[in-house]
């Protein structure tokens, strides 16, 4: 995209930027970085672009990364990204796991954290989800998954940096979990 010319001020100045980490908030977390991905600054008008191949995989990878995590209760933040991914609105998650509407609210807005039955359903759904939209064998070892949370949790104070590189989110995603 050099001497391309920028959307924001029509100027041929973009500048291509590589080996910088992406700092990705366009899917609702702000935990997410990226590395290996192209990135483009206008030198007028300082206009960033970035080139993101595989968006759904991309999505599919954060989504995968987020049930895998054994050691807590889904953030507010992961809660929403995850019934964003399931195309549901705050209703229609609240019918299929059982909860009012209020209760996926208060989740989604850290008033109150997801409790852990309602936190093992909602990934499975994920895991559902995620089965029927990729094409060829998923293997998901969800039995293992599960049994591998720890018991108690309690949401994250922090979210923990997620960093993916291309070849994360490029291929199919064969295993769901591996989980020892």
């Amino acid at each position: 995209m050099k001497n391309e010319i920028c959307f924001n001020c029509g100027k041929k100045s973009m500048k291509v930027i590589k080996n910088k980490p992406y700092h990705f908030t366009e899917c609702g977390l702000d935990n997410i970085e990226l590395h290996g991905i192209t990135q483009y600054e206008c030198k007028k008008c300082g206009e960033n672009y970035v080139s993101i191949p595989n968006m759904e995989g991309l999505h599919l990878t954060i989504g995968k990364t987020i049930c895998c995590k054994t050691n807590a209760l889904l953030a507010p933040q992961e809660i929403k990204f995850l019934r964003k991914e399931l195309h549901l609105k705050s209703k229609e998650l609240a019918r299929r796991l059982g909860v009012s509407d209020t209760t996926v609210s208060r989740w989604e807005n850290g008033k109150s954290p997801i409790q852990e039955g309602s936190d093992r359903f909602l990934r499975s759904l994920y895991m559902m989800f995620v089965s029927d939209q990729i094409e060829g064998p998923v293997r998901f070892d969800a039995v293992n998954l599960f049994n591998e949370i720890q018991m108690h949790r309690k949401p994250p104070k922090k979210l923990v940096k997620i960093e993916l590189n291309p070849p994360d989110w490029m291929g199919k995603i064969f295993d769901f979990c591996h989980v020892n």
